[in-house]
């Protein structure tokens, strides 16, 4: 039986299905935005209409352009999550578009998908291998931007303490916020006073510094910015001093931090414990694979075997997860 028609539907369905899903539910967003502007120009239109529309930050991101070609970049523009996938990009620092990324993960996907079969031919347990590979090779430019957001965001968050400091001296010294902050992004290093001059750019070019601050912490998506930001707005509401407000903060956050340290090195023990209980069974497997591998081939011919080394992963994946979860505390 020829398996390579069998791979070519795959694919071509896979993509009929991608188009189908890019466009499900466009056209009913654009008629209910029309109909809302519409409506603005009714004499009797409804006086809530300006707050149902899309806060000033959301319309704002959504002025970006998702491809280089046009085309493409309409079709981002109609799927849903393509925003999210933007805000992802920039939290993690990396200068790409959707469309660019989504390219990068579909290569990757077909050439890890296509490997098998360069080595194998077309049997069906290696259609089931290059289904998992590819499914895999989707998924790794993922965790590389997953991977690439947190340390970034780490890096941002170990920087708020001295933004917040130099904000504060500056603002003792009679200068304005947005002053305060300029001063302070020409001394801080990138990524955070990469941030602040994109916020104060922001703010120059119209937009109102609570939208310029409030889309800094989009961009950022850092609680300890958050917390940072939303003083602010407080204190822009009901006033008192900022400087001791922001001083208050960064206390705040030198205790927070060391507290996390303190869990650190009580958790290292369970840490360690959970990687050696979890490699230990791989070492072993791989070692009686070397010494006797006739006798652990059973474990792959034989369907009790087979079966033996399915619950040992699942178990194997568990027990990560569960040691993971219990030496994960929120401060």
């Amino acid at each position: 039986m020829e398996f390579l028609p069998i791979v070519i539907a795959a694919f071509v369905a896979l993509t009929i299905i991608t188009l189908v899903k890019a466009f499900s539910g466009a056209k009913g967003g654009e008629t209910k935005a029309m109909t809302q502007r519409l409506n603005a120009f009714k004499s009797d239109a409804d006086p809530s209409f300006v707050s149902k529309q899309a806060p000033p930050e959301e319309s704002a991101f959504k002025q970006r352009s998702y491809s280089g070609v046009p085309i493409f970049s309409r079709l981002l523009t109609r799927m849903k999550g393509s925003e999210e996938v933007a805000l992802q990009l920039e939290r993690a620092g990396i200068p790409l578009r959707v469309g660019e990324y989504y390219m990068i993960r579909w290569v990757v996907a077909a050439l890890l998908f296509v490997a098998p079969f360069l080595l194998g031919g077309f049997e069906m347990m290696i259609i089931v291998i290059g289904g998992g590979a590819g499914l895999l090779g989707y998924m790794i430019p993922a965790q590389w931007v997953n991977m690439k957001r947190k340390s970034r965001t780490g890096r941002i968050n170990g920087q708020l303490v001295d933004l917040l400091g130099m904000v504060a001296n500056s603002l003792k010294s009679g200068y304005g916020l947005m002053q305060s902050f300029e001063f302070a992004s020409r001394q801080l290093p990138d990524p955070l006073g990469m941030e602040v001059r994109r916020m104060l750019r922001e703010a120059t070019l119209g937009m109102s510094g609570e939208q310029a601050l409030n889309l800094l912490g989009q961009r950022i998506d850092s609680k300890d910015m958050d917390m940072v930001i939303t003083a602010i707005n407080i204190q822009r509401t009901v006033g008192g001093n900022l400087a001791e407000i922001l001083e208050t903060v960064a206390n705040t956050m030198r205790e927070r931090e060391r507290i996390r340290g303190e869990i650190l090195t009580l958790t290292s023990q369970q840490t360690m414990t959970g990687i050696v209980i979890g490699g230990l069974p791989i070492f072993m497997f791989a070692v009686f694979m070397v010494i006797n591998p006739d006798y652990m081939s059973l474990l792959f011919t034989t369907t009790a075997g087979r079966g033996i080394m399915g619950a040992a992963v699942v178990l194997e994946v568990i027990g990560y997860f569960a040691i993971k979860k219990v030496i994960a505390i929120e401060v």
